[in-house]
C-alpha cells in the first residue's frame, strides 16, 4: 500500500510523506517528503487546490499514480487538512 501522512516542523511548517507499507515485513518504507514549495512548482499555474494544502493535492496525486502503477491501495487518511495524528493504516 502507498499512504501520504502528515507531519510538520518550525523550519518547513506543515508537509507530507508518501510511504509504502508493507506487510511482511510489517513496514514504512520512506518514499518522497512533499513540501509546499515543491508542491506548488510541482501543480505550476494550476492554482486549483484551494482550499486544499498544495502538499496535499501533489502528494495525493503522486501517490495515487504510483499506486496505480503499482496495483495496490492508496491512503492519505486527512487530505483536506493538516493533521499528524490521522489514523494509520497497519497491515
Amino acid at each position: 500500500m502507498i499512504e501520504a501522512v502528515w507531519d510538520g516542523d518550525t523550519v518547513h511548517d506543515w508537509f507530507v510523506e508518501l510511504l509504502a507499507v508493507t506487510a511482511d515485513p510489517a513496514e514504512d518504507v520512506h518514499l518522497a517528503t512533499v513540501f509546499r514549495s515543491t508542491a506548488a512548482r510541482y501543480l505550476g499555474e494550476e492554482g486549483d487546490h484551494h482550499p486544499r494544502h498544495p502538499s496535499a493535492v501533489a502528494a495525493e496525486r503522486a501517490g495515487r499514480a504510483l499506486a496505480a502503477h503499482l496495483s495496490v491501495p492508496f491512503r492519505f487518511a486527512s487530505p483536506d487538512r493538516p493533521d499528524d495524528e490521522a489514523p494509520r493504516w497497519h497491515p
